[in-house]
């Protein structure tokens, strides 16, 4: 290859960097004069509605991999702190958020069933649900 020509990975590469470097400036301008950064919207969540139900979704979804943790009482190792759980969820419900993403072998396969415990607390109508299925066995 001679020093003017390019690889097809670098061209890519290049491409890719520029492109992402010209949405983020554009992403963060302001459409009118595109000098002046957009006003960020405060207190009001956006939704997407589902593609076969039509239900709205919020585009900010809830990913349950990390719920905070406390030592057993017997001190055989930690378990879920379902109380920190449902202040989360209760939080993000409040804030607009009803998109919650879980796993069986989240926090120890704990994930899903503290998530369950939480979500349950609210109108089934709040609230949409992903989860995962995995070869991994308990």
């Amino acid at each position: 290859m001679s020093n003017n020509e390019i690889s097809r990975r670098d061209f890519i590469k290049t491409m890719a960097t520029a492109s992402a470097g010209v949405t983020g400036i554009t992403a963060c301008t302001n459409k009118e004069n595109n000098t002046s950064p957009r006003e960020i919207p405060t207190g009001q969540m956006t939704y997407r509605p589902h593609p076969k139900t039509g239900e709205k979704i919020s585009l900010l979804g809830y990913g349950c991999m990390r719920w905070p943790t406390r030592p057993e009482k017997d001190g055989s190792g930690e378990e879920i702190d379902q109380e920190a759980v449902n202040g989360l969820i209760d939080f993000a419900i409040a804030h607009g958020v009803n998109y919650f993403d879980t796993a069986p072998n989240y926090v120890q396969n704990l994930s899903e069933e503290a998530t369950g415990i939480a979500l349950h607390r609210h109108p089934r109508h709040k609230w949409h649900i992903a989860t995962k299925i995995s070869n991994f066995t308990p």
